[in-house]
Parts: structure tokens; C-alpha cells; sequence
């Protein structure tokens, strides 16, 4: 049997050699693809305006002035929701952005209204959301404002998302867009966890230019910028005290 030169035996090798580096190479590739692709992320150019639903309360549900209607609401964006608002009747009555600069690719967000005098009947609840300047659809459903319980016919159904709200004076801080509980007053504190939109907690201190407070939520101790809540009960004395 003839045998190959060795030169031409070396450049077999070599050219095997390539196609098996080659053949990882591609497998690594598509393997990397797979995993991305099954990781929400933003994308480097828009898909679309942003989107907005209003999961709560529900077309006809009926309420009561003075107190408050918590408008639940879920945004999307394939590059980042920045901020969602709530008209009532054509006028804005709430905004609400993302802590994060560059937005939210799912934002949830609890907006509160407390109807006046002038809101007697029929309301339209209407919510967008923007991408900087760029503006969703709206979403809308209309409800009904009673002067007192006494005329309210049925009483909306509390959602899972949306906190009950006790009527007893506590000063409680209720978070309206998911929001990082930190160890202390400012940005540059420890990130504890991240508190989800609807939670309500007791408000226990707050620094002294009254922008964060400092809250116990079960029973662990953190700070939230004010800039991403709504205060309710009476915060009147709620004490300074240090980060």
C-alpha cells in the first residue's frame, strides 16, 4: 500500500482540524441564540407605539366621593414604558414614572383618583402610556360616582393587585410603580429588594427634606423614594430620622 507524503498527510489534518473547530463553533452560536431568545430585553428599535390595559376597576363599577378609585394599569414597550397617566373625563389627574431612566418593558402601575362633587354619574377613566414623547392608545372604561354608600348598588370587587386601604389614621405609603426598597434615604444606598406596585406599608421616619420615607414591610426596614407613592392617613408627624 502507498503511503502519503507527510506534508499531505499534515494538510489532511489541518483541514479536519478547521471543519471540528468550525462545527463548535456554529453549535456554541446557535446554543447562545437560544438563550437569548428566551430572555425579555429590550430591542434597538421600537416595535410599535407602547401599549396600555386597565385591569382595574371594572366598566360600571360604582364609587363614592372623597375616596379614593386606585386605577390599576399594565404598559408595555418593546424599548421602555417611561410613564403612564390617568385622565378623568379629558383631564389629567395622575403621572407616574418609571424609577428607571430608561423605562420599563412591563410597567404596572396603581393611579388613585378621589372624585369631587363635580364627578357625580358617569366618569371616564382613560390611560396612556409614553415612551419619552411617543404615545400608546388609550385605554378607558367608564365607572360611576355615588354621592354617599347609601346609593352605591354594587360594591366593586377588590382585586388582588390593588390594596384595601384601612380608614384609621395610620400613615401608610402605598408603592404606585415597582420600586427599589433600599437601606437608606438616597440612590447610593444597598438595594434590599424591589417592592412590587400596590404595596402598602407603615411609613416610619423620612429624611429631612421629606422625600423619602422609611417603611416597615414585613418587618424588615428600608427607604423608597417618595417620588413613587401616595401617602395616605395622617403623616403629619411622622419624625426625621437618620439613614
Amino acid at each position: 500500500m502507498k503511503r502519503q507524503p507527510p506534508c499531505k498527510r499534515r494538510r489532511a489534518s489541518r483541514r479536519w482540524l478547521c471543519f471540528a473547530i468550525c462545527f463548535c463553533l456554529a453549535a456554541c452560536n446557535l446554543q447562545g441564540r437560544a438563550a437569548v431568545s428566551n430572555r425579555a430585553q429590550a430591542t434597538a428599535t421600537p416595535a410599535g407605539p407602547p401599549s396600555i390595559t386597565i385591569s382595574s376597576p371594572k366598566a360600571g363599577d360604582e364609587f363614592v366621593i372623597g375616596e379614593e378609585i386606585l386605577v390599576s394599569v399594565l404598559a408595555g414597550d418593546s424599548i421602555g414604558v417611561t410613564r403612564v397617566q390617568l385622565f378623568v373625563n379629558n383631564q389629567i389627574v395622575r403621572t407616574v414614572s418609571s424609577e428607571s431612566l430608561q423605562g420599563e418593558l412591563a410597567m404596572q402601575a396603581i393611579l388613585d383618583y378621589a372624585p369631587q362633587q363635580v364627578d357625580l354619574g358617569e366618569i371616564t377613566l382613560r390611560a396612556l402610556a409614553y415612551r419619552g414623547p411617543v404615545v400608546s392608545s388609550p385605554d378607558e372604561i367608564t365607572v360611576v360616582v355615588r354621592e354617599s354608600h347609601s346609593q352605591v348598588i354594587a360594591t366593586p370587587v377588590q382585586q388582588s393587585n390593588v390594596p384595601f386601604i384601612p380608614n384609621d389614621g395610620v400613615c401608610r405609603a402605598l408603592v404606585n410603580v415597582d420600586l427599589n426598597f433600599r437601606t437608606g434615604p438616597s440612590t447610593r444606598y444597598q438595594i434590599i429588594s424591589v417592592l412590587a406596585s400596590g404595596t402598602l406599608a407603615p411609613i416610619t421616619g423620612r429624611n429631612s427634606e421629606h422625600n423619602w420615607w422609611r417603611l416597615n414591610v414585613n418587618n424588615q426596614i428600608g427607604w423608597v423614594s417618595g417620588d413613587f407613592t401616595t401617602e395616605y392617613g395622617d403623616c403629619s408627624r411622622v419624625a426625621v430620622v437618620a439613614g
